[in-house]
């Protein structure tokens, strides 16, 4: 008897400690990111159109940034880095982005994570360090924006492709690492976009953990079968633990912490009316958050979807309009 109190003590310790380490190594990574944390990347041109980014200290870490420009033209450009699965086609396809100026669309580091690190195979000491992990794929992606903003902006001498004009733009899951690098060097950026963009992660997280649940299971929210509402109960309870360990995680990200930094830089949001994804609660401390001059469009709809012509036709022409209005998406022709 006495033994087996003594196991489960000891089991009931184990299990506090590490729920223990657990909160401590989240609460010492919620830390904003500062700009000194923001590592060296270059820019290399492949192609007038295809650019690759790297990572100065650590090569292996690489991405790509696409490019559509008027061709004898000097323009402002428009920076773009959008969620994780966009590819050039948002740029691309359909034309629908060919209006005047220079366009760059960066691919989020984290395509090449996904190849680096097969994390199907990880042991349960690499999950231990998942939070390390993705904060630093994070910090590598600031780096990767910075290099494009500062290559625009620091233009060689003799280029006259861009002038000293940038728009950054971020959309749903990019939106913040343009809010971020604008709340360390505002004076860079002149014009700001967040496009379907939101805070309050486990708001957002909770219901995709929840839908991917129940379509795992084949299950529905209203079923009535016993056995169905045991392993939906089970479902919800797991979605709300997973929600919170990554909201919390991924606190550092939230764009209320830097917003109140960017001062004397146009901001402009564009939300979707019915988006299920991102609700109003998971938007509005943005808008409290940010400073003037600021504004916003409601479109009607849920979130953006890339693969959706009609969406990016007018996304694309309302963040061209808003650029205009602006005074930060100009060409001129470049005198031989």
């Amino acid at each position: 008897m006495k033994h087996g109190r003594f196991i489960l003590l000891l089991l009931v310790t184990f299990i506090l400690l590490g729920i223990s380490g657990i909160a401590l190594k989240i609460f010492l990574l919620q830390d904003p990111f500062l700009a000194e944390d923001v590592p060296e990347w270059k820019v290399q041109e492949l192609t007038p159109y295809d650019w690759k980014l790297q990572s100065v200290d650590n090569p292996e870490r690489s991405t790509t940034a696409w490019i559509t420009r008027p061709e004898k033209m000097q323009c402002d450009t428009l920076i773009i880095i959008a969620g994780v699965e966009e590819g050039e086609n948002l740029l691309f396809g359909g034309g629908e982005w060919k209006y005047t100026g220079n366009t760059i669309l960066m691919k989020q580091p984290v395509h090449s994570f996904l190849l680096r690190h097969h994390w199907k195979d990880w042991n349960l000491l690499d999950w231990w360090h998942f939070p390390e992990i993705i904060r630093e794929e994070t910090r590598h992606t600031l780096g990767a924006l910075d290099s494009l903003l500062n290559y625009v902006k620091g233009v060689k001498s003799g280029d006259k492709r861009f002038t000293d004009k940038v728009v950054m733009a971020g959309g749903s899951v990019g939106a913040p690492f343009p809010v971020i690098l604008s709340s360390f060097s505002p004076t860079k950026v002149d014009g700001l976009m967040v496009i379907y963009g939101f805070t309050n992660f486990q708001k957002v997280i909770r219901p995709l953990l929840f839908s991917q649940g129940l379509r795992h299971y084949n299950l529905t929210e209203n079923s009535t079968d016993f056995s169905d509402k045991v392993k939906i109960t089970g479902i919800s309870l797991l979605a709300d633990f997973f929600a919170f360990l990554l909201g919390n995680v991924l606190k550092y990200g939230e764009m209320e912490s830097y917003l109140p930094n960017i001062y004397e830089t146009p901001i402009h949001f564009i939300n979707g009316t019915k988006d299920t994804l991102v609700p109003l609660e998971a938007y509005l401390p943005l808008w409290e958050n940010s400073p003037e001059p600021k504004s916003v469009t409601w479109l009607e709809g849920g979130h953006f979807n890339p693969g959706n012509p009609e969406d990016m036709k007018r996304t694309g022409k309302l963040m061209y309009e808003w650029s205009k209005a602006h005074g930060v998406r100009s060409c001129k022709k470049i005198e031989q």
